[in-house]
């Protein structure tokens, strides 16, 4: 036996989830077909059988049970017989996708109680992860560069890391556009960074705009270290968001807006703020 009996995954990014199961099915070296069942709705004959009954002949099959979370209480102790044994031919994946709180990942109270969930946690047969981190994106980001021989103008992996979307469907649906936005170039400049449309969290222009409108300066600045520089990691990020906001505007000012590649809603907020500065 050279892969887990049973495995859970426990993550509140579906995308995260989703990639972790192709890994560990790649890794085992073995080839599995995919049966996928969902714990919000009724889980009936068709799961039971994929669950239990296995034939070499037919082929190994991995059975994905998506947003078990939602799995009524009484569905997990009827879910050990299955687990008893090793089953060479069905790989049972649980998925667990709901938010964490303080303590971690909430784990239904019928499940935690089972002893093969103890067993899963013994045997490290339990993936827990918090989601897509700032830590993590830096990582992420040099993979993703790497497998599309990519490089990065300096700091700009730096300032990409801190406005991608902290989820991993949609961080890699901004660098699909950005890949596209490239065309024939290998190298990732700031100025490509307008292209991002997500804006959550590290919002340098929104930050010069507040200070210029007139806001009150210390309530601003409270607001930013408060709820974006948490960490001594995202201020080098956040002033790079501020010299190429200026950038722009300096471009505007000058009277160049034709050679800046912004949304029409966006390149006239930021040519007004442009005159007033």
């Amino acid at each position: 036996m050279n892969r887990p009996g049973f495995s859970f995954l426990a993550c509140p990014d579906p995308e995260i989830i989703r990639e972790r199961v192709d890994r560990l099915l790649a890794e085992s070296g073995q080839d599995f077909g995919k049966a996928v069942f969902w714990g919000d709705e009724e889980l009936d004959a068709p799961f039971w059988s994929a669950l239990t009954v296995g034939s070499l002949f037919a082929g190994r099959r991995a059975v994905v049970l998506r947003r078990a979370e939602a799995c009524p209480a009484e569905f997990w102790p009827k879910l050990a017989p299955a687990l008893r044994g090793f089953n060479d031919a069905v790989w049972p994946f649980f998925c667990l996708e709901g938010p964490f709180d303080r303590k971690g990942p909430k784990i239904p109270k019928g499940l935690s109680e089972q002893p093969y969930f103890k067993v899963a946690e013994k045997r490290k047969w339990l993936f827990v992860s918090p989601g897509l981190s700032r830590k993590d994106m830096g990582p992420h980001l040099s993979d993703w560069a790497a497998r599309r021989s990519l490089a990065f103008e300096p700091g700009v992996a730096t300032a990409l890391a801190a406005v991608l979307p902290p989820d991993l469907a949609h961080a890699d649906n901004e660098l699909a556009k950005l890949e596209l936005e490239l065309g024939d170039r290998a190298t990732i400049a700031m100025s490509d960074l307008a292209q991002l449309s997500y804006r959550e969290g590290l919002d340098g222009f929104g930050f010069l705009d507040a200070l210029a409108g007139g806001s009150d300066p210390t309530a601003v600045w409270r607001e930013i270290f408060d709820k974006e520089l948490a960490g001594e990691e995202m201020i080098f990020p956040f002033l790079g968001l501020l010299l190429y906001e200026a950038r722009i505007m300096w471009r505007l000012a000058a009277g160049e807006a034709g050679d800046v590649r912004l949304p029409p809603f966006v390149l006239q907020k930021k040519e007004a703020m442009a005159r007033r500065l």
